[in-house]
């Protein structure tokens, strides 16, 4: 009997100091449910957390926000500080914990997304990626000077974005070639007279009579001899004329990588021998087409941004009097937006030139009609009319509209025979703005 109350108490102790059943004791902080939120705000903004459920909070990192629990404890305030990044943890009554990462910027997020739109638009291959409440441009450009504009834009909003820009083109954007062909077009005409008596500048004084003897002492006879008489009155008769066209055609067709720049040359060089002293070198003139090119397209906006740069150079018959002969050349530099398939005239050059001139016999060759015996009238006319054409396309890709447009300039080529006049290759009239009412 004894024995057996004593194992009774001994139950009874041990029930009394063991600890409360299992279901009745709170969930470790490790076991809890956790939920991760994020928070983004700008300096001066306020937002409202419920708290009805909460039995505790604690802050990360003071003084980036505030965080106020309203009166009737249903509600925290979280106003912004100032920019940073700090985190608030949310103790729940029944074990589980919320801990929101909260992200304080300068410019609200929505309103910096809306001006880079604004910002970036019409620049054509960039993209705007947003990873959480930071901006990332990505995307290639044709100069430095654009990859620094970027980057100045980037740096208007100091945490918030970033520039991933490149000079060139990334690697999404090199998967198709683009072709662009150069038509480079030029029509001149040329016309001039001469008429009239040449007199001589100066009649009399020394030198009249120029005399060259060489003898030959071996042989005792004399080799050449020549004499001319000089500053004499007789005048010399002009009767001369001139006339003529010309039209030149070059077409270039270069075909590079979306964003890839190509380089195209073709022409060649003119050796010419010039003595100077007692030795001659081989001085060589170059002559033809060089052109550098950069195109990006933009698949999304079909836009397409061609970056140029051109030299067409041509020989031209010797001048002045000398043997060497001289060089034309047309120099161009640009950048230039347009639609796929879209021709453009990237410049063009129209002029008319008169010259006149009338030499002989002071206040008689002014006389009209009878000025002709008195004097010596010329007269020369020229006429250019020239245009640079691109068209870029994918390959093997042209719209028709485009295509009619090469083939009305070819047409006017192929028909020119001398009058410029009719020709209307391109509008000379600039257009016209209409004043707003």
């Amino acid at each position: 009997m004894l024995r057996r109350f004593s194992f009774f108490a001994l139950a009874v102790a041990l029930a009394a100091v063991s600890p409360a059943p299992l279901a009745a004791q709170p969930k470790p902080l490790s076991e809890a449910k956790e939920n991760a939120l994020e928070l983004d705000l700008a300096v001066g903004e306020n937002r409202t957390i419920r708290a009805n459920d909460v039995r505790n909070y604690s802050e990360g990192s003071p003084g980036v926000v505030d965080v106020k629990l309203t009166t009737d404890g249903t509600q925290f305030v979280v106003v912004a500080l100032k920019p940073g990044q700090t985190t608030l943890l949310l103790i729940h009554k029944d074990g589980t914990h919320t801990n929101y990462t909260i992200n304080v910027f300068v410019r609200s997020p929505a309103a910096v997304e809306k001006e880079l739109h604004e910002l970036l638009e019409g620049t054509v291959g960039l993209r705007l990626r947003r990873v959480g409440a930071r901006f990332f441009i990505e995307g290639g450009v044709s100069s430095e000077a654009d990859q620094r504009r970027l980057v100045h834009i980037a740096a208007l909003y100091p945490g918030q974005v970033e520039s991933l820009v490149e000079v060139g083109s990334i690697a999404d954007d090199r998967q198709f070639n683009i072709r662009i062909d150069f038509y480079f077009v030029q029509f001149s005409k040329e016309s001039g007279y001469q008429v009239g008596l040449a007199w001589p500048a100066r009649i009399g004084g020394d030198n009249i009579v120029t005399s060259t003897l060489t003898f030959d002492f071996v042989a005792s006879t004399t080799s050449t001899a020549s004499a001319s008489i000089i500053n004499q009155p007789l005048p010399a008769l002009d009767i001369a004329s001139r006339r003529g066209w010309a039209k030149v055609l070059k077409q270039a067709t270069i075909i590079t990588g979306n964003g890839a720049e190509a380089k195209f040359d073709s022409g060649g060089e003119q050796n010419f021998t010039v003595a100077t002293n007692f030795t001659a070198n081989i001085h060589a003139i170059a002559f033809g087409v060089n052109l550098i090119v950069l195109p990006r397209f933009d698949r999304l906006t079909r836009e397409m941004e061609v970056k140029i740069a051109a030299e067409n150079s041509d020989l031209v018959p010797a001048a002045g009097g000398t043997n060497l002969p001289g060089r034309d050349t047309s120099k161009l530099s640009t950048i230039v937006h347009l639609k796929l398939g879209q021709s453009i005239v990237l410049s063009g050059i129209s002029s008319r030139t008169q010259r006149h001139r009338v030499g002989g016999l002071p206040f008689l060759s002014e006389i009209p009609v009878l000025g002709l015996l008195f004097g010596s009238h010329q007269h020369a006319e020229a006429d250019v009319e020239g245009a640079v054409l691109i068209i870029p396309s994918i390959i093997e890709s042209l719209p028709k509209a485009s295509l009619d447009g090469v083939r009305k300039a070819m047409a006017q080529y192929e028909e020119f025979t001398g009058k410029l006049r009719p020709i209307d290759f391109i509008n000379k009239t600039p257009p016209v703005i209409e004043p707003q009412r």
